[in-house]
């Protein structure tokens, strides 16, 4: 992780050495940024992606804990389900700007 996720992960009260899931932090220039980790991070991000994944959001009406837990249990096997690539997918040009390193 960059020393300015770190930092951004830290200011929004995580813990950046525990990197075991991913972050969303939206809106992050705004007065009205959101942070969110695990299942929460992944409903957000497929509410993002448009019809069909916008669908996924509906999930957030189950509990946290619960949610949580089925992430974990997708983060463990997901290699052995879909596989694993030699390379991380680069984000297109236009979208780079919504990364940080």
């Amino acid at each position: 992780q960059s020393a300015t996720g770190k930092a951004m992960v830290e200011r929004c009260g995580g813990d950046p050495h525990e990197l075991t899931s991913f972050y969303v932090l939206a809106n992050y220039r705004t007065p009205g940024a959101r942070f969110f980790t695990k299942s929460h991070a992944a409903l957000f991000v497929a509410g993002e992606l448009g019809w069909p994944w916008k669908m996924a959001r509906l999930a957030g009406i189950l509990p946290a804990a619960l949610l949580d837990r089925v992430y974990d249990v997708v983060a463990r096997t997901r290699y052995r389900v879909f596989g694993r690539y030699d390379q991380c997918l680069m984000p297109r040009p236009e979208y780079r700007r919504r990364f940080v390193d």
